[in-house]
């Protein structure tokens, strides 16, 4: 059986923290006979820090004005109050600006009252280049059919997925009730007033005739989120909407039958023509997709 000597463990460790005891005492000689004081060394670092809140407010708005794009202008508002407060400003002021802009997906009504079954509607979406969604517009009940009021909610999905299985986290959900009369009125002749009235419905031309040109209530109802989205690139996001038809607060449907928005298949377009958004179809139970069909007919958003 071999014999281990201990006493050469502890002379090794001993030898290594002497040496380093000598370095140390080295490396401080040579400072003392430097006459350089580290304290200096460390001030000096800290006067060539800039503290940005001390620059004055003028050069910070002209510098935040070089920024053109909305998007760098939201992150830029989220880092803190004097950067918030001066994008505000510029945009007060017009020197900086934003492009709102909806996107018309479904342009025409294909019928005035549809029932699929199921209790709601979906579509998967994803943008070419960062975008901020402000909101959606969704089809009520027509204003023949509209016998109840009508609650319901739509909300967006991270990293949804076209078949069975999870989903991410909910990013934004907007909750709405319309009443009955509510919903008859946003549907009254607009006269032309109206910025988005809708034609329609279209499986009632005869082949080879036209829509009629005036008002016929078709009239995409907005939500808004509560906030602006940024939406990302290479994310997949589940647009959902479910609806209900209330009297005196007792559900009388969970399948209400509303204006069903037509497309036809989408043309892709030339890149220089083609907007930001790509749709999928969902295939989910329950859920009735809206691609080239359904409802969504407007999106909102900021580029």
């Amino acid at each position: 059986m071999p014999i281990v000597d201990e006493n050469v463990g502890i002379e090794s460790e001993t030898t290594h923290f002497s040496d380093s005891k000598i370095r140390n005492d080295s490396d401080n000689d040579d400072e003392e006979d430097s006459g350089v004081d580290t304290d200096d060394l460390n001030e000096s670092d800290d006067a060539d820090v800039v503290d940005f809140n001390r620059i004055p407010l003028e050069i910070v708005e002209y510098i935040l004005s070089l920024v053109p794009d909305p998007i760098s202008q939201r992150r830029f508002s989220q880092v803190c109050k004097l950067w918030r407060d001066a994008v505000f400003r510029l945009r007060w002021l017009k020197l900086l600006s934003f492009e709102r802009r909806i996107h018309l997906r479904l342009p025409l009504a294909g019928s005035l009252h549809e029932i699929h079954g199921n209790k709601g509607f979906s579509l998967l979406l994803t943008v070419t280049s960062p975008v901020l969604l402000a909101g959606v517009a969704i089809f009520l009940p027509y204003r023949d059919n509209f016998e109840f009021d009508v609650r319901g909610q739509v909300d967006l999905l991270q990293h949804g997925t076209p078949h069975v299985g999870p989903h991410g986290e909910p990013l934004s959900r907007i909750n709405f009730n319309i009443s009955r009369d509510t919903g008859r009125k946003w549907q009254e002749d607009c006269h032309g007033e109206n910025p988005v009235c809708l034609q329609g419905p279209w499986q009632n031309t005869r082949p080879g005739g036209t829509l009629a040109s005036g008002c016929v209530g078709l009239h995409p109802f907005p939500l808004i989120f509560p906030a602006l989205l940024e939406l990302q690139t290479g994310v997949r996001y589940l647009l959902r909407l479910f609806m209900l038809a209330v009297n005196n607060d007792q559900i009388v449907s969970d399948t209400v039958g509303t204006v069903w928005g037509f497309q036809g298949v989408p043309r892709r377009k030339p890149d220089p023509e083609q907007n930001h958004f790509r749709w999928f179809q969902v295939y989910r139970q329950g859920l009735s997709s809206s691609v080239s069909s359904g409802q969504f007919p407007i999106i909102y958003y900021i580029s």
